[in-house]
């Protein structure tokens, strides 16, 4: 009688996760589309007698759990005259459940997926990457 119901309870549980879909990759290359809620270029803030603007960025997700986080500005100073320049952190991530942690020499970093989307909050302004569909 036993082996029946343990039978039986390893038919439920195979029926139940036949039934489940399965966890959806999230590995590939994000696409910076807005930030602060405004949509490229944006201003990013001031240098020495000029600005500076941020123009694109991405956010590249290994298979193998590495990630690199990538910003990229384009800067107007009287004294260099127009240049661009970037912002680059590597590190590793770990992913729960919709949460994606960030681990960096620099500090950890959280961002939230939403389907295409990954928002992240850093240093008071927030990203909003989107990975292209295959």
């Amino acid at each position: 009688m036993r082996a029946g119901n343990l039978r039986s309870g390893g038919l439920l549980l195979l029926a139940a996760l036949a039934g489940c879909r399965s966890v959806p990759q999230i590995t590939g290359t994000y696409e910076l589309r807005a930030v602060n809620g405004a949509p490229l270029p944006v201003r990013a803030g001031w240098v020495a007698q000029g600005s500076s603007e941020l123009t694109g960025g991405s956010m590249t997700l290994n298979p193998d759990g590495t990630y690199r986080h990538r910003l990229a500005f384009r800067v107007r100073s009287q004294a260099r005259g127009e240049y661009v320049d970037s912002s680059v952190n590597v590190g590793t991530y770990e992913r729960r459940l919709s949460t994606i942690r960030f681990h960096a020499p620099g500090g950890d970093m959280a961002a939230q997926l939403a389907g295409p989307n990954l928002a992240l909050s850093l240093g008071g302004w927030s990203y909003v990457f989107r990975r292209a569909e295959p």
